[in-house]
């Protein structure tokens, strides 16, 4: 009987975060597991690394420990995994690995790993770095970096992504579509669920909202290509006509700061409620539920187009109807006027229009957060993400 072969999954938050953030990894590294030997190499975080990919999978910590909910770390931390990624892809070729997978897109990361370790590298294309950190004065050296990035990815024998629309716009720069799997966000939608009236009345109540309250919440890690600072101004503009409306926005970041000197000038204190970063999941979903319409905002830069935000995701297995920015991806499971309404995140009057519709329409909203809920069953249903995530690894493993 041959030896089973051998995969190595790569990505710098280790599997704890990396469970939290792709919520079907642990099933993933099961099911690998019954096929081929699994490696798990990542850095170290406060988050427990999940039981079954403890059991499953042979881990290979880094001696550093990351905080994702540090920018300042985060940066340093993933410089420092980048350094580490030549060293990473030799030891993996001196274990006998046959594949290794990066279920992210750091800049140059497969061209490394690559050069280091062979041709059977996988990784996942969604949020271009270089879209959202390399602006301005080094907006040509970011445009360089993907450059050489589309290069490698033109020589990848797979390649996942989190939008159909990547898949297009890689075959547009030379990626054989063959080789581009496009495959959804997965959902634990027994943790992201709608709740009970009761526990929803007592989530409002506990940020301070009435019943008559309408609240827009968006959630997520607060950096510019997020465009709160869009949303404030658009909803600053709309305040005095809607006085029950309120923006619950859920989570921290780079952007924390000058978004809370911005509803300072706005003087928009007694509508908008920032809560930082929350401390469990099911407080995040606590929080989701206590919104009424659930958002999903992005600037409309080109890798904006390319994936699921765990908002959309997140908002829609709530059951919240969702106001979302018209973007390439978000528009493949947001159906205008049936789960959902998109909008143009360049035009504000737009959006007001939008959010006007579903502030005095509570028929709609009832029926598009059901519609949603449904669709979130089918779009980010764990297993099959599983199945499509790992026949393509094992046959490639198997090649």
């Amino acid at each position: 009987m041959p030896p089973r072969p051998k995969i190595a999954l790569l990505f710098r938050y280790g599997p704890g975060d990396h469970s939290e953030l792709f919520h079907a990894m642990p099933d993933i590294v099961a099911a690998l597991a019954e096929h081929a030997e699994v490696h798990y190499y990542g850095m170290r975080t406060a988050t427990p690394v999940p039981e079954t990919i403890r059991r499953h999978a042979i881990l290979h910590g880094l001696p550093f420990r990351v905080d994702r909910t540090n920018a300042r770390d985060k940066m340093l931390k993933t410089m420092l995994w980048l350094l580490c990624l030549p060293w990473l892809a030799l030891h993996c070729r001196l274990q006998g690995i046959r594949v290794v997978y990066m279920d992210e897109t750091i800049p140059l990361s497969a061209l490394m790993v690559r050069l280091f370790f062979g041709r059977k590298v996988v990784i996942t294309v969604a949020d271009f770095f270089t879209d959202i950190y390399f602006t301005g004065i080094t907006a040509r050296l970011g445009r360089a970096i993907r450059a050489l990035d589309v290069w490698s990815w033109r020589r990848l024998p797979l390649i996942f992504t989190r939008a159909k629309n990547t898949r297009d716009w890689l075959a547009r720069q030379g990626v054989d579509p063959a080789r581009v799997h496009p495959v959804y966000d997965p959902c634990d939608l027994n943790l992201y669920r709608p709740l009970p009236d009761a526990e929803r009345a007592a989530a409002r109540q506990s940020f301070g909202f009435a019943p008559d309250d309408i609240v827009l919440v968006h959630h997520g890690i607060l950096h510019p290509n997020k465009g709160n600072d869009w949303i404030l101004r658009a909803l600053a503009d709309i305040r005095a006509e809607v006085p029950q409306l309120r923006y619950l926005l859920i989570g921290d970041g780079p952007e924390m700061k000058p978004l809370r000197q911005l509803v300072q000038e706005l003087r928009l204190e007694s509508i908008c409620t920032l809560t930082g970063w929350l401390p469990t999941l099911p407080d995040v979903c606590r929080a989701l539920n206590a919104g009424d319409i659930g958002l999903v905002m992005r600037v409309g830069a080109q890798s904006d187009d390319f994936h699921m935000t765990g908002a959309l995701v997140h908002n829609m297995a709530c059951g919240l109807p969702v106001l979302a920015a018209r973007l390439g991806g978000v528009s493949e499971v947001i159906r205008e006027n049936q789960n959902g309404l998109l909008f143009d995140p360049r035009d504000p009057a737009e959006f007001r229009a939008k959010l006007r519709t579903l502030i005095h329409h509570p028929d709609l909203r009832r029926q598009y957060g059901a519609a949603a809920r449904r669709d979130a069953q089918i779009h980010f249903d764990m297993q099959s993400v599983t199945t499509r995530t790992v026949s393509p690894l094992l046959e490639l493993a198997n090649r």
